[in-house]
């Protein structure tokens, strides 16, 4: 199982989503940074830091 803590990559923000793989929980980070933090295209850069940010559980 993978996680994401957003406030890994976005201080103070408690969001936190699981998923079977990366890919999972990239899309799950997707549509959070969509709603919660008001951005509408990830960077290549934040992708990368939200791709970074994912571990083993």
């Amino acid at each position: 199982m993978k996680i994401l803590e957003c406030r890994s990559v976005v201080p103070g923000c408690n969001f936190v989503t699981h998923g079977e793989s990366k890919e999972e929980v990239m899309l799950k980070a997707a549509e959070h940074v969509r709603s919660a933090h008001d951005v509408a295209h990830m960077s290549e850069e934040l992708r990368a830091k939200i791709h970074a940010a994912i571990r083993e559980e």
